[in-house]
């Protein structure tokens, strides 16, 4: 395989003129000149998609817009491919609704993907939030293809169907251009059932793969759920690879690393963007260009009706299931006074109106409490909410995990040292928010305005994930001899509810 550099251009406002236009074609901005014989592809990349519904109040995402860009772009170029890089199947409200008995699971998104026909997606660290079970129906439910490079069953063995790459081939007018896919996930979500490689050297293994193949791929892209960094870290080891689709951070970025800066690019997450990648090679030549293009789905792209009554089917069950396990999902709240930022971007950095909400909310539901804590990766919505309304299904979505309110005795030297770990774990999930503590002006903890006492044990109110360990970076927060589950109370979405009743209820 011979490595080429590709030219990379990115005209976002250019695009977004484009999807604005109307349904009979997708009027796109003219096209970079390509020699003759070259061979055009489109690549429609998303990753972090959880909700498939519309957020911010209908105005951004929303997969039946997906399809509508989708249907667009394929009239434009048959040669188009939709690929997805990695968690969809969890978390979201909708996945935890228990129909027949059981989570939903992801049923919802990966029956709306098979609707809109994705062509290869990878996995997240999400996927493996769900068990064995339903990890492996999922699979098998998925008409779209899977690809991993990294990730195996416990045995190192690719789980079924799951090729180690893939190839996308097009046949143009005598001409074939063949893509060649490899994956790699972080190993960030651990289980028994599930092995990580090393991305880098299972990515180099892949590629090498790929090249030696009778009929080599003639480009490689990286479809990857990896942070920011171990993206650059994977183009700067293996110069082979021409284009990185990425996912995990939740926000929509272009970087160019490695010594022939190859382009390594994320939407953001539920599609309030999706990237156009239009690739254009020269089989005689080798020579490959990439127009990469951010484009916001937003109320001027329409749904696409046979999606939008699939996703409302979807949404009727879960909302059915919902009313069973005493939820009233669209039964309104309170009426909040003040925008409620979730957005990933913002709470895995600091405090909101809703993070104090939400620790208000664990305060109140522990008796005795004096202080509460909880980790950002628990707020799930990745929405900023408007003041107004706040419906039942407003809190399923900010807290979609079924969590129950933990009531705990901690020892101050414990909490001491998870409230300095939780502060440098900022931009991650597990910076710890909370109520009832602060730094004091010589750098130390204060507890209800008193200096933390390291042998005193103190009550404390969170959330029963955080306290079993789980939480990445914050395994020190587990049951031992310096804490305590003392019990496990309601619901948290049910106290965030009561919560939000009580300050905007109106009586």
């Amino acid at each position: 395989m011979h490595l080429r550099k590709p030219m990379v251009a990115t005209a976002l406002a250019a695009l977004a003129a484009a999807v604005v236009a109307g349904c009979s074609g997708w009027d796109a901005p003219p096209r970079p000149p390509a020699a003759r014989g070259a061979v055009r592809i489109t690549l429609l990349q998303l990753n972090d998609v959880y909700e498939i519904t519309p957020i911010a109040l209908g105005r951004h995402g929303g997969l039946a817009r997906v399809a509508t860009l989708k249907k667009r772009l394929l009239a434009r170029n048959p040669h188009t491919f939709t690929l997805h890089a990695g968690d969809f199947l969890n978390p979201s409200a909708l996945a935890t609704a228990e129909v027949e008995g059981r989570p939903l699971a992801g049923q919802q998104m990966v029956s709306v993907m098979n609707a809109i026909g994705f062509d290869q997606v990878t996995f997240g660290n999400h996927e493996f939030d769900l068990g064995r079970e339903a990890f492996h129906e999922r699979l098998l439910q998925a008409s779209f293809d899977w690809v991993s490079s990294n990730v195996t069953d416990e045995s190192g063995e690719p789980f079924p169907g799951v090729p180690r790459h893939a190839l996308l081939t097009v046949e143009d007018r005598g001409r074939t251009v063949r893509i060649g896919v490899v994956a790699a996930t972080l190993a960030d979500t651990v289980r028994d059932y599930v092995r990580y490689e090393d991305p880098v050297e299972a990515v180099r293994r892949e590629v090498a793969a790929l090249a030696a193949l009778a009929e080599p791929a003639d480009v490689v892209v990286a479809l990857t759920h990896l942070s920011l960094e171990q993206d650059a870290a994977l183009v700067e080891s293996i110069p082979e690879i021409d284009l990185v689709l990425g996912g995990h951070e939740h926000e929509n970025y272009e970087i160019r690393r490695g010594p022939r800066l190859t382009p390594i690019l994320k939407a953001d997450a539920n599609a309030r963007t999706v990237f156009v990648h239009e690739l254009v090679f020269d089989p005689g030549s080798g020579a490959l260009s990439i127009d990469s293009r951010l484009v916001p789905l937003d109320e001027s792209v329409p749904e696409d009706p046979e999606i939008a009554r699939l996703v409302a089917t979807w949404v009727g069950r879960a909302y059915e299931a919902f009313r069973k396990a005493g939820f009233d999902p669209e039964r309104v709240v309170g009426e909040a006074p003040v925008a409620l930022d979730g957005r990933d971007a913002v709470v895995r950095r600091g405090p909101t109106a809703l993070t104090e909400l939400i620790a208000s909310a664990l305060l109140a539901a522990v008796p005795g409490a004096e202080l509460a804590v909880f980790n950002a990766g628990s707020i799930r919505v990745d929405d900023l909410l408007a003041p107004g309304p706040i419906r039942q299904y407003d809190v399923l979505r900010i807290l979609p995990f079924p969590d129950r309110v933990a009531s705990v005795a901690i020892r101050g030297r414990l909490l001491a040292a998870a409230l300095d770990r939780g502060a440098r774990l900022a931009g991650t999930g597990g910076l710890l928010h909370g109520i009832g503590f602060r730094r004091g002006e010589d750098g130390g903890w204060e507890i209800g305005g008193e200096p933390l006492d390291p042998d005193r044990t103190y009550r404390l109110a969170s959330n029963d994930y955080l306290v079993s360990g789980r939480q990445s970076g914050l395994d020190l927060l587990r049951p031992g001899p310096d804490l305590e589950v003392v019990e496990r109370l309601g619901d948290v979405r049910q106290a965030l509810i009561a919560e939000i009743a009580r300050r905007w209820g109106g009586g």
